[in-house]
């Protein structure tokens, strides 16, 4: 099962990638936070996040350091993050990748999908985030001073 976990403000893109996927659960970051429990049991995950500023928002990182930071993550089978954005996702996806990596996972596909995503970018989507094809966003040093300037911390 796919768990997709996103913004308020990515419902509608969380929800049109869910349609294109098979046996998909949405859940709000803000219902998530408050309880976790609502996440269940799941093999699959999809983080689903505005740029915020040249970051992640604020909810997603908190769900991602303490929600997935007090789950067993050992039977995770395949995760992505989506950043929705026009543009360049500036440090939000290398964001999520290294406060993944130091909860024990990390995004498997992180990709940037436009506000505006039409029928033919969605369909690409769920075609790689089904075939399972692997493109993590580029990490650099760079963005290990960004959030330390930012104060974004584990």
């Amino acid at each position: 099962m796919f768990i997709i976990v996103h913004t308020e403000t990515c419902t509608a893109i969380a929800g049109k990638i869910s349609d294109r996927l098979e046996d998909t659960r949405l859940v709000p970051v803000s219902e998530a936070l408050s309880d976790p429990e609502i996440l269940g049991d799941f093999d699959n995950l999809g983080l689903v996040f505005e740029k915020d500023g040249k970051e992640t928002p604020e909810p997603m990182r908190s769900f991602i350091k303490t929600v997935l930071g007090s789950y067993d993550l050992s039977s995770l089978e395949y995760m992505f993050s989506a950043c929705v954005c026009d543009g360049s996702p500036a440090h939000a996806l290398k964001i999520v990748e290294k406060l993944c990596s130091r909860v024990g996972c990390a995004p498997s596909l992180s990709i940037t999908v436009s506000p505006n995503a039409g029928s033919e970018e969605l369909d690409a989507i769920a075609d790689r985030i089904k075939s399972g094809s692997i493109q993590l966003a580029k990490g650099s040093l760079g963005t290990m001073w960004y959030m330390k300037a930012h104060g974004i911390k584990r």
